[in-house]
């Protein structure tokens, strides 16, 4: 098992997302644009009565979330403060998005991994316990993200972060440092959690495959979640740093 055969391992089943009356002209499109490559179809419609400027995920019929279309545009299209926040009581984004499970996507740029990872980070970062591991290729690229992980390890989550050993993190004794010259860990990118909680377990996978293009998945189901976590244990337990 590797990190890239685990990605290649998981699919994703198609979902729509309907955007009823959208106030912005440009709402549907820029929606569009970032759930393209998550095989999820994103649809226009107009409501005969009732709220105005909303959307609903559904999966062949099933109620899957909803969302205020003006703040799910805001997320999508990064106006959230998402890419600067230090702490995710200064983060506004909807549920919905962490409702797209399972997707496997093919074109991320580095932006849209950031949006993507703050959905597994924030679930550490609520849930005050549990483990996340977080790929970042390089550990250099750690760096402008160590305040963030800092504070996540400070409301007990026992946090592991892998990468190249470009940069050598300060010394912090809740945060283990694993660093790794592997091929795929300068290749991959992934931020996985382990809840404490029942069905709290996430993560998000993804291999470089072209420069500052990743491929992979986001999940929410416990089995895969495990099988990343078994070969990160079995793999890069032994080799590592502790700060």
């Amino acid at each position: 098992m590797t990190i890239s055969t685990i990605v290649d391992d998981v699919t994703g089943s198609s979902q729509t997302l309907t955007v009823y009356d959208p106030s912005d002209p440009n709402a549907v499109s820029q929606i569009a644009d970032y759930f393209e490559v998550q095989n999820v179809t994103v649809e226009e419609a107009e409501t005969a009565d009732g709220p105005e400027g909303f959307a609903v995920l559904h999966d062949e019929g099933e109620f899957l979330a909803a969302a205020d279309v003006e703040e799910l545009q805001a997320a999508v299209t990064l106006d959230s403060g998402v890419l600067d926040a230090t702490g995710f009581d200064e983060i506004a984004y909807p549920d919905l998005i962490g409702a797209v499970d399972d997707k496997t996507f093919t074109a991320y740029g580095k932006r849209r991994m950031i949006l993507a990872s703050r959905e597994v980070e924030e679930r550490s970062w609520y849930a005050r316990g549990g483990e996340l591991h977080s790929g970042f290729q390089r550990l250099s690229l750690l760096a402008e993200q160590w305040d963030l992980y800092t504070r996540i390890a400070d409301r007990g989550v026992d946090v592991h972060v892998y990468g190249e050993p470009d940069w050598e993190p300060p010394a912090n004794d809740s945060i283990t440092v694993h660093a790794s010259d592997d091929a795929e860990i300068r290749d991959a990118w992934f931020v996985a959690f382990e809840s404490p909680e029942p069905d709290g377990d996430c993560a998000l996978v993804a291999d470089e495959r072209e420069p500052n293009v990743f491929c992979g998945f986001w999940t929410f189901d416990d089995g895969v979640v495990a099988d990343v976590f078994d070969h990160l244990r079995e793999e890069y337990g032994r080799r590592r740093v502790s700060n």
